[in-house]
């Protein structure tokens, strides 16, 4: 029987941040790094899942709070898009981990480790993550009677703090993402879904949870992420 996931700490600028974790004292482990923003709650069971059921292929694996956001101390609107990378950065060296499985646009916060292997699963850019968190801006507004463009949100943000998806981004956070591309990591396996047209090396069965209106799960999606994770970090 496995034991429940628990929380760590690891220490970034004078602060402990929380660590989900499984199978702690594994010598296989590895760091997920959620999606961001809403993505990241709706994401979130299904990380849990693949915690799991990496747990029963004895992989160790820890699931970082990135800095202003779940139970982080410092707001949002302070971060910074280097704050993350280098918070993710701190987080594997203080648990000695070496692989790194980050989801959606949170490969945009694994700069800083170019050492690490990396698995990164459906990466997109900073703008893609953006722009539909502002069409959704546009479309609220649009309800209460006000009417908004992108081109009026991107100004915005650029000169101040700005709200999207019920987050409140500070500008040089909006203006780093804006500008943030899919890395290419010299050490790299990329994994799409199976109905993604997109260049992988490895294309997974599943469903795009990151769509979905609710958070959900996916349990044969999670297990063959956990098993495609396991034989990667064996090789």
């Amino acid at each position: 029987m496995t034991a429940p996931p628990a929380f760590v700490s690891y220490e970034f600028a004078d602060r402990d941040e929380l660590c989900l974790c499984t199978a702690i004292e594994s010598q296989r482990r590895i760091l997920l790094v959620p999606p961001l923003f809403d993505e990241m709650n709706r994401m979130r069971k299904m990380l849990v899942d693949v915690m799991r059921a990496l747990e029963a292929l004895e992989v160790g694996s820890f699931l970082p709070d990135l800095p202003g956001t779940n139970e982080s101390l410092v707001a949002l609107e302070q971060i910074n898009l280097s704050d993350w990378q280098n918070a993710l950065q701190a987080c594997a060296r203080q648990h000695d981990i070496s692989h790194i499985a980050s989801f959606r646009a949170g490969a945009l916060a694994i700069t800083a480790m170019p050492e690490a292997r990396h698995w990164v699963f459906s990466p997109i850019k900073g703008a893609t993550i953006l722009r539909t968190m502002m069409r959704t801006r546009v479309a609220a507004d649009r309800e209460a009677g006000l009417s908004t463009s992108l081109a009026q949100l991107t100004e915005q943000a650029e000169a101040g703090s700005i709200e999207l998806a019920g987050n409140i981004l500070g500008s040089e956070l909006f203006k780093k993402l804006n500008a943030a591309d899919i890395p290419e990591m010299p050490d790299q396996r990329v994994a799409r879904l199976d109905s993604d047209s997109k260049p992988a090396d490895v294309h997974i069965p599943g469903s795009a949870l990151w769509l979905r209106a609710e958070p959900d799960d996916d349990l044969a999606m999670s297990s063959a992420i956990a098993q495609d994770i396991a034989r990667w970090i064996g090789q």
